[in-house]
């Protein structure tokens, strides 16, 4: 890990644009060994008869329970320090999820349309790009600013599959990870590429706020797994 702190300038496009791209968050080993554990759980415990998650994805959620070394992507300084800013006050862990759409995959209408936007806020994502982001499989988008006030790009929306005037594609490369305001309007696109997309999408809020994960649930032997750091994310010191 590179940077254990955010710039000035990223501060300020994370409060005015609402996302920021930080690369090298992960070392190219690390993306590999993350790859890899999330196609291991996904074929292991079948996940794919649950039929969770979209068409064409495979969705692992609360990689956690099943993967320890997604920790990597709890306890980054740079996404703490992030999630920090955007919450003004100390984070929570909400989820943590590995998504992978695979080739085909149809993308996300965007979303959220019916949150509310403006100060204060409640929720920050990370995505961690296990994989290049590009144009061609899947990268995300986002309407720039529409955390702070929605009206323009809503009423420039008319169908959320389609593209939008004023998106903008956040392509990233492999090992970055991509920290925006959950009540920024964004979605996945389609994956017209030959591969796969291997990412993990962790979600933080504040500590007086519910979490979508129940931590406390997590099996004794995946808490010992756990650093202190995280354990703290989780509420559970």
């Amino acid at each position: 890990m590179t940077q254990s702190r955010l710039s000035n300038a990223q501060l300020r496009a994370l409060d005015v644009d609402g996302y920021v791209v930080v690369p090298d968050a992960l070392t190219p080993n690390e993306c590999l060994s993350l790859s890899d554990e999330i196609d291991r759980v996904w074929f292991e415990f079948s996940l794919a008869d649950l039929g969770l998650g979209e068409p064409g994805v495979r969705f692992v959620g609360n990689l956690l329970q099943y993967a320890p070394l997604a920790q990597l992507c709890v306890e980054h300084p740079v996404v703490v320090a992030a999630a920090t800013a955007i919450l003004q006050g100390p984070p929570r862990l909400h989820l943590i999820n590995g998504r992978t759409p695979g080739p085909g995959a149809l993308g996300q209408p965007l979303h959220d349309l019916s949150r509310r936007r403006g100060r204060p806020f409640d929720k920050c994502n990370a995505i961690y790009c296990l994989d290049e982001f590009t144009e061609r499989n899947g990268a995300t988008r986002v309407i720039p600013g529409s955390h702070l006030d929605d009206r323009p790009a809503l009423q420039r929306l008319t169908d959320p599959m389609a593209p939008h005037p004023d998106e903008v594609l956040v392509t990233a490369p492999k090992g970055a990870v991509i920290v925006h305001n959950s009540h920024l309007i964004h979605s996945g696109r389609p994956n017209r590429s030959g591969d796969h997309r291997h990412s993990i999408h962790a979600a933080f809020t504040r500590t007086d706020t519910p979490t979508h994960q129940d931590w406390t649930a997590l099996p004794r032997e995946v808490r010992r797994a756990l650093s202190p750091g995280t354990l703290a994310l989780l509420g559970l010191t």
